[in-house]
């Protein structure tokens, strides 16, 4: 009698991530990060024990943080898709994770582009530029490959592969983008308490705010290349990488430029420049339409 009672729960759990599968997605992995985060908040404010535990991995807590972000996320969209459409939807989900049979413009645009229009218009804006060191190279070159790895493959995995993926069967695509990136941005504020940039409720609203203008932008980017490079979310990815690398303290365009502070400034209009110009190159691979293409396709594979 229990086990039948269990069996009904089950399937009537089932059911209701079937027919909310969105909800279910950022119920698990908004709650579960946020629930977490409280533990290396804590810890790196000396409120408990363990502040020096990611250092003795070789990391530091935001790091550690966002690695643990990372595998709560991709869990959560993991099981909602297992829930929804069973082992044929995992393997979809994965293939196209591994999906490296793109166009050569494609790669070139996700590993280049983004980093390259960074310090030309920081250089217009008044930075100079100089050629990084072997060292530095090799340096940059472990640091794209382990972010990509270990972070930023599996992350868009869950924002572009399950959540944003979606939302452009039932919207527009920028407005997909903007859904996607709200909480996108929201996941990531537990972060910015952990390094000390938000310190209050008005720290938090000001930050969030911000991120969002960024996002906006980036996610459209983002949304623009898993539809031009076939659903590849590899290059995605990729592509994230790339964007953090070209706006971050310790990336390839902090490497190359020098004389001013308009790197960040610098990345935000890069990926406004290309969003406007493969928007218009994917116009027609922009709609709804297109995207019931892609998903035909990838049912076809199955």
């Amino acid at each position: 009698m229990e086990t039948r009672v269990a069996e009904q729960q089950e399937t009537g759990l089932k059911a209701l991530v079937q027919r909310y599968p969105i909800a279910a997605f950022l119920l698990l992995a908004l709650g579960s990060v946020y629930l977490l985060s409280i533990i290396p908040i804590l810890m790196q404010y000396d409120v408990i024990p363990g502040k020096n535990f990611p250092a003795r991995l070789g990391i530091d807590m935001e790091r550690f943080s966002a690695a643990v972000l990372t595998i709560l996320l991709f869990g959560s969209a993991l099981l909602v898709t297992y829930l929804c459409g069973g082992r044929r939807d995992v393997r979809q989900l994965f293939r196209r994770i591994v999906r490296w049979r793109v166009s050569i413009g494609w790669w070139l645009a996700a590993v280049l582009a983004l980093p390259l229009l960074t310090v030309m218009i920081a250089v217009l804006l008044g930075d100079s530029a100089v050629v990084p060191s072997g060292s530095v190279l090799w340096r940059e070159v472990l640091g794209i490959a382990i972010a990509f790895v270990l972070i930023n493959l599996w992350e868009e995995a869950a924002w572009a592969g399950f959540l944003q993926t979606r939302l452009e069967r039932r919207h527009n695509f920028f407005l997909a983008a903007l859904l996607t990136g709200i909480p996108f941005a929201a996941i990531h504020m537990p972060l910015q308490v952990i390094t000390g940039q938000v310190r209050s409720a008005v720290d938090f609203a000001v930050g969030f705010a911000l991120l969002m203008v960024l996002v906006i932008f980036v996610r459209s980017f983002y949304g623009m290349v898993l539809r031009g490079a076939a659903n590849s979310l590899l290059l995605v990815g990729l592509s994230h990488t790339m964007f953090n690398r070209s706006n971050n303290t310790d990336g390839i365009a902090a490497d190359i430029l020098r004389g001013g502070d308009s790197r960040q400034i610098a990345a935000l209009l890069a990926t406004v420049v290309l969003v406007v110009v493969l928007g218009l190159v994917l116009r027609k691979k922009l709609s709804r339409s297109y995207r019931r293409e892609l998903d035909d396709a990838e049912q076809g594979a199955s």
